[in-house]
C-alpha cells in the first residue's frame, strides 16, 4: 500500500511535520538568544523533533524532507556531542534548512521534486568542518 496516496496519512504527516518544526525552530531561536551556554535539554528536544520528522518522512518515502532532516538532525547532534557551538551562523544555516522543509511541507506531493541542493550542501559543509 502506497501510503503517500492516503489522504488521512498525508494530513495527519503535514500536520505532524508541522508541529515537529515548530518545535525545531523555537530550540534554534533558544539557542540563538542563550548566549550563555548551551540548554542539554533545548539541543536534546530540537534533535528529537528532527529525528522524528526523518523517520516519518522515511516511512512515507518522502526523501527531500528525510534527507534534510537527517541533516539537520547530524548538525544537532554534534550540538549534543558539544562537537560544535551553535552560533548565529550556523543556526542560520539551520533555520534556511528549515524554511526548506516548510517549503516541502506545504507542498507535499511534489517534495521531491524541489530543488534541495543548495541547503543540503551548506548543511553538509558544516558537519565536514566540524569533523575535519
Amino acid at each position: 500500500m502506497d501510503f503517500r496516496e492516503d489522504k488521512e496519512v498525508l494530513e495527519t504527516f503535514v500536520e505532524e511535520a508541522t508541529d515537529r518544526m515548530a518545535e525545531i525552530e523555537s530550540g534554534l531561536l533558544d539557542l540563538e538568544h542563550s548566549g550563555q551556554g548551551v540548554d542539554p535539554e533545548v539541543v536534546h528536544g530540537a534533535f528529537r523533533a528532527a529525528h522524528s520528522l526523518k523517520a516519518t518522512a522515511n516511512l512515507l518515502n518522502f526523501k527531500h524532507i528525510e534527507s534534510l532532516s537527517h541533516k539537520m538532525e547530524n548538525v544537532l547532534e554534534m550540538f549534543r556531542n558539544q562537537a560544535l557551538a551553535p552560533d548565529g551562523l550556523v543556526i542560520a544555516v539551520l533555520l534556511e534548512g528549515l524554511d526548506k522543509i516548510q517549503e516541502l511541507v506545504e507542498n507535499i506531493e511534489q517534495s521531491d521534486s524541489v530543488d534541495i541542493s543548495s541547503q543540503a550542501e551548506k548543511l553538509t559543509r558544516i558537519v565536514q568542518k566540524s569533523e575535519a
